[in-house]
């Protein structure tokens, strides 16, 4: 056996194999109907250590459930992400590069995201992930620019042209609302579309609902991001709503995977310092993972929290059934500040966390009565 050492590959056979390796997945797509998407994005090796590096490698990998890894010649970075729609990747996405920031220190200079059509080919997948890094790149602050084959989500001033080309070729989205923090979602038909106006037939009770609301929101698993549409008018007699003002929003509670409502009556809250002082408040909302509460001097808060992701201790009387009480205290960190806000990830015990999924439950059945009041009172006069 030789102990000559291999030559390594050519910059031609790295390509190949990198191509191989694509077309190997515009494939599988082809063959069995299933969204997948690709991700290229770029670092800067100069301003990352080795271990900074490997922490990033090791979390790109973990987020991505182990999908192979492409290193091309000029550093960009590919990878795969399975089994999800575009929205729901742009949000992985957007939660690496938060872990990234956060955890390791380094941002993603740019990328690019796409899912792989089943009329792609090597060459037109390739040739809308070159246009999606060059765009990204030419922004900069680690934009990431996605679409599909069809729509160009990173287009300058492109949304209307999007908005008409989707409603033309989609007639059921969902729309979503909050009512004292808990969702309600519906999905609804399509009627028209133009001049920047939705027109939109709905449930009697939704259109009612409605009518009194400012916004609402828009989902569909073709669209990567929620969009956020005013209510211009709603007319329950007919189930009709019209919207307008319609755009992309990056964060939008529908995004919550968690139910939050707000309470109805005051629970004063005390949040335990580290060093031993006390920050009194209200529970502004609850969900089983997190917390917000309000302060009437938010200066006080600089106090316990000079900057954020500090550890606490919140106490409060959770109320039950029959004018019951629960002392619940729970260690928390607060993740940011909201004008007169603190909002804390929360992490329970079993019995708390039991007590206050109760809660939620409870808040939701009152709230679910208190609209079919509303929806009632419209119809009798």
């Amino acid at each position: 056996m030789s102990t000559e050492p291999r030559s390594p590959l050519t910059a031609r056979q790295r390509e190949i194999a990198r191509r191989g390796v694509v077309q190997a997945h515009i494939r599988f797509v082809q063959q069995n109907g299933t969204s997948l998407a690709v991700l290229c994005f770029h670092f800067d090796p100069s301003a990352m250590s080795d271990s900074q590096l490997e922490e990033s490698v090791m979390l790109l990998q973990e987020r991505t459930d182990f999908s192979p890894l492409l290193m091309c010649d000029d550093g960009t970075l590919m990878t795969f992400m399975k089994e999800m729609h575009l929205h729901r990747c742009v949000q992985v996405v957007k939660t690496i590069q938060e872990a990234l920031r956060r955890d390791i220190g380094i941002g993603m200079h740019h990328g690019a995201l796409t899912v792989i059509d089943p009329e792609d080919t090597y060459e037109t997948l390739m040739a809308r992930m070159e246009r999606y890094l060059d765009e990204a790149k030419r922004i900069g602050g680690g934009k990431i620019c996605y679409g599909t084959a069809r729509y160009d989500f990173c287009t300058a001033g492109g949304e209307e042209e999007i908005f008409a080309n989707f409603f033309a070729d989609h007639d059921r989205i969902t729309l979503y609302n909050f009512y004292n923090g808990m969702p309600l979602s519906e999905e609804v038909k399509v009627l028209q579309y133009g001049q920047g106006v939705l027109r939109l037939k709905t449930s009697l009770a939704k259109a009612a609902f409605l009518k009194n609301e400012p916004f609402t929101f828009i989902r569909h698993p073709s669209l990567p991001d929620t969009i956020k549409a005013d209510i211009l008018n709603a007319l329950p007699n007919r189930a009709e709503v019209m919207l307008g003002n319609l755009r992309f929003i990056d964060k939008s509670p529908v995004d919550r995977e968690n139910i939050r409502v707000m309470p109805d009556e005051t629970i004063e809250a005390t949040i335990e310092c580290a060093g031993g002082e006390e920050i009194e408040g209200v529970v502004h909302s609850l969900a089983v993972n997190s917390v917000a509460i309000r302060l009437d001097n938010m200066e006080l808060a600089d106090i316990c929290f000079p900057d954020e992701e500090r550890h606490v201790v919140i106490a409060f009387d959770l109320p039950e059934r029959e004018k019951r009480r629960t002392h619940v205290r729970i260690s928390a960190i607060l993740r940011y500040k909201k004008e007169d806000q603190l909002i804390f990830s929360i992490y329970p015990n079993h019995f708390y966390k039991q007590k206050i999924e109760s809660y939620i439950a409870l808040q939701q059945t009152r709230l679910i009565t208190i609209m079919q009041k509303m929806v009632l009172n419209f119809y009798q006069g």
